[in-house]
């Protein structure tokens, strides 16, 4: 089961936001301050991140979505669809 935890998303979004920010588990468990198995047991569901660790942990993810936001119909996660070029409308 993949219940978010108040404050947190999902332990499979977690994954997906770090992925997307083309973050490691290292990475994520230097900035929140815990060993990157931790932060590997949170992304699978297996352990619940709890008090300073948890807090730490929700404010990190915040800041993530904005950089990676969730998939759509324009392409893979993290991934914008590419901008128009200008005259590529066909015209010649």
């Amino acid at each position: 089961m993949t219940r978010s935890v108040e404050g947190l998303p999902a332990p499979n979004e977690r994954r997906r936001l770090r992925e997307a920010a083309e973050l490691t588990l290292d990475e994520v468990a230097t900035a929140v301050g815990v060993a990157a198995a931790t932060v590997r047991s949170w992304e699978s569901g297996r352990t619940t991140p709890r008090g300073r660790k948890r807090d730490a942990y929700a404010r990190f993810l915040a800041g993530l979505p904005e950089l990676a936001p969730a998939a759509d119909a324009t392409g893979p996660p993290g991934r914008a669809a590419p901008p128009a070029s200008p005259g590529a409308s066909g015209a010649s």
